[in-house]
């Protein structure tokens, strides 16, 4: 095949020229760079063709033309296409929720009319009006065809869909199940929902009100909402089975200082823990105003061990936001990415998730070079500075990430639209970048046991524990056992709470000065679900860890009870930068919570006093999960919170189980 034959049938991408090239050139850069001519001059000729050159809007509206459209036999419609999907230059934005707020209120259409689209920034938005024009029809098409029950109220629904505001809250929750799929038809990953309760609230007491629907209606609509969300887990799927990111946000704080919940927050709460899926899940935003009967609710929906609700403290976070920066009406409502981290929703760029940082690295480089150090002020001392060093090479190597154009979360982002600008060239209100860190709990541990086996008692000199750790501590049991029961990080005590603290305000003193390509600036936080991932490569250390062994897990720790770690959390500096989400996560046997039920309510509205950031658990016991492990096929449905995501148990990789196991049995042990 000749190079005009190559253009002429649109073989123009780098793997499909490979073949014609490698008759001509043997080397892998003359191949590549056969391939860009070829793409230059295919380029070319559509322009002297009058073909305009490829686009992402005009992508977008190529895929929503071509996707299989799947009509269910009955309720809400919500398919996938899992077999298509747009290639993108740049990282794609992910970790997020869209405003679907703006999508009820006013239809897409009509907001249209509100953004220009005579220049290339409205151009490529028109792209995707029209190519969700496409699809929509598409599915009134088949709807009208097909044996569904309801087909005309479906149809009448999806052709209100781009034109008018939602007429009642069931096609108010088909709207937003429509415009989720599209965010995962085009590639974004970990898609949230936002404020349920908040944005669906108007339309619930208006359709009550009126007698349109009722409670029992209500319920029978979410349940199926839940259901279909639930679908296509496994395209879904990211890092592990079940990390889909569909969070849920409900409750809160209020601008005027009151808390907002209503029906319609324990309806949604209830049909989560009735759907018995590990997504998508829900985050209860609390705060110590919130009524008691709600942390009730929550409290008894926890009993359904999906590991939702998730709490996030309301009365800690929003003056975290606003001391950041973030405007008032902002602040106050504040969704998360797709775990936890705080995400203001439709008017940033922000990507959370941007990469893990490891405060063991800067450990390692402590433990490799030893001379000079005299004292344990010495020791901390070169730790700081050894990290502070480490996180700045970290941060250059995020500082230069490309984005792929996003028209059509640009076009619901609210300064992108006035600015003229995609959310790829900043055109957002926020353009902030957020990392999450592992193994500070194991780093302040070892800093404190090697202060006691060295520079207390003279038990040990730096220079045998360096080599007990190149070792992988063979012929040191006595150590690990030792390091095991003297754990530090999460008990209350001021020494250790100074010690965290100034290890991470030294980074904060970093993460103030970054700035990336739009301008903004970097925050970081405490946890991350990279605990059992970014651990696999790294040496032990002196917190009982062997090579290879998982980090501590968020804010935790085995051997203190739940009341002392919340007394621990409450007393972190999460200031400066370190708001990045910072989660407290421990296990409590079923047994136990049904028979004190009142007091672990007690407990919950005790903790917000005591200024938790965020907090989760997993309401299962030990023994449960030992069977489960060695008797996969008795627990099909057995679910178990991981990180910010939950998953079925019989899923998860041998090193997730052993450790769930492992701090299922600690945690009986200080109930």
């Amino acid at each position: 095949m000749g190079l005009k034959s190559v253009i002429k049938n649109d073989l123009w991408r780098v793997n499909y020229i490979y073949p014609f090239a490698k008759k001509h050139l043997a080397d892998e850069k003359g191949k590549a760079d056969l391939a860009r001519h070829v793409l230059s001059a295919y380029r070319n000729i559509r322009r002297i063709k009058g073909h305009p050159p490829r686009t992402v809007g005009g992508d977008i509206k190529a895929l929503l033309g071509k996707i299989e459209i799947t009509i269910p036999e009955s309720g809400f419609v919500y398919f996938i296409d899992e077999h298509k999907t747009i290639a993108l230059p740049g990282n794609v934005f992910n970790n997020m929720t869209i405003d679907y707020e703006k999508l009820l209120v006013q239809g897409f259409h009509e907001r249209l009319k509100d953004v220009a689209v005579d220049d290339a920034y409205g151009k490529q938005i028109q792209l995707i009006a029209e190519g969700l024009q496409g699809l929509v029809g598409r599915i009134v098409i088949a709807l009208k065809a097909s044996k569904h029950p309801e087909k005309e109220k479906r149809a009448a629904e999806f052709e209100n869909m781009l034109e008018k505001p939602a007429q009642g809250f069931e096609e108010a929750l088909q709207r937003v199940l429509f415009f989720n799929q599209v965010m995962w038809q085009t590639r974004h990953r970990l898609n949230g929902l936002g404020h349920m309760d908040w944005y669906l609230d108007p339309y619930y007491q208006e359709d009550i009100r009126s007698g349109r629907i009722t409670e029992a209606d209500v319920d029978k609509l979410l349940d199926d909402f839940y259901t279909k969300l639930s679908g296509y887990s496994y395209y879904k799927a990211d890092a592990l089975a079940g990390d889909i990111g569909q969070i849920i946000v409900l409750g809160g704080l209020k601008e005027d200082g009151t808390y907002f919940c209503s029906r319609l927050t324990e309806q949604i709460m209830r049909a989560q823990a009735r759907a018995n899926v590990p997504d998508p899940k829900t985050i209860l935003r609390v705060c110590s105003s919130m009524p008691r009967e709600l942390m009730k609710i929550a409290v008894e929906c926890l009993q359904s061990a999906t590991g939702s609700p998730m709490f996030a403290n309301d009365d800690v976070v929003i003056p975290l936001l606003l001391d950041f920066g973030y405007a008032r009406e902002d602040a106050y409502s504040y969704c998360v990415s797709a775990c936890w981290e705080p995400y203001i929703v439709g008017k940033s760029f922000e990507q959370n998730n941007m990469a893990t940082y490891d405060f063991s690295i800067a450990f390692g480089k402590l433990m490799e070079d030893t001379a000079g150090i005299g004292s344990f002020d010495d020791m901390l001392e070169r730790y700081i500075h050894l990290n502070e060093e480490t996180f700045k090479k970290f941060l250059k190597g995020i500082k230069g990430q490309k984005w792929a154009k996003d028209p059509l979360v640009s076009f619901l982002t609210d300064d992108c639209n006035e600015r003229r600008k995609d959310l790829s060239e900043g055109g957002a209100k926020y353009n902030n970048y957020g990392v999450t860190t592992v193994a500070l709990a194991n780093v302040v541990d070892s800093l404190l046991n090697i202060r006691e086996l060295v520079f207390e008692k003279g038990k040990y000199s730096l220079e045998q524990l360096a080599e007990f750790r190149k070792k992988d501590f063979k012929g040191a049991d006595g150590l690990v056992e030792f390091c095991r029961e003297n754990r530090h990080y999460g008990h209350e005590n001021e020494e250790v709470l100074i010690l965290v603290n100034r290890i991470t305000r030294s980074q904060s003193d970093i993460a103030v000065r970054f700035k990336n390509m739009f301008g903004g600036t970097i925050k970081f936080g405490l946890s991350s679900p990279g605990y059992n991932a970014a651990c696999k490569k790294m040496p032990g250390d002196y917190s009982g860890r062997k090579a290879g062994d998982p980090y501590s897990t968020h804010i935790s720790c085995m051997g203190a009870g739940y009341t002392e770690l919340v007394n621990f959390s409450g007393q972190l500096d999460y200031n400066c930068q370190r708001f990045n989400g910072n989660v407290d996560d421990f296990f409590v046997s079923p047994d136990f919570l049904q028979k004190n039920k009142d007091k672990f309510v007690a407990f919950m509205m005790l903790a917000i006093r005591q200024g938790f950031f965020e907090m989760q658990m997993n309401i299962m016991d030990s023994k449960t999960l030992i069977d489960a492990k060695e008797h996969p096929e008795r627990y099909p449905g057995l679910i178990v919170r991981v990180w910010g995501m939950s998953a079925y148990f019989h899923e998860l990789p041998e090193s997730y189980k052993n450790l769930l196991i492992e701090r299922a049995i600690e945690a009986e042990k200080v109930a």
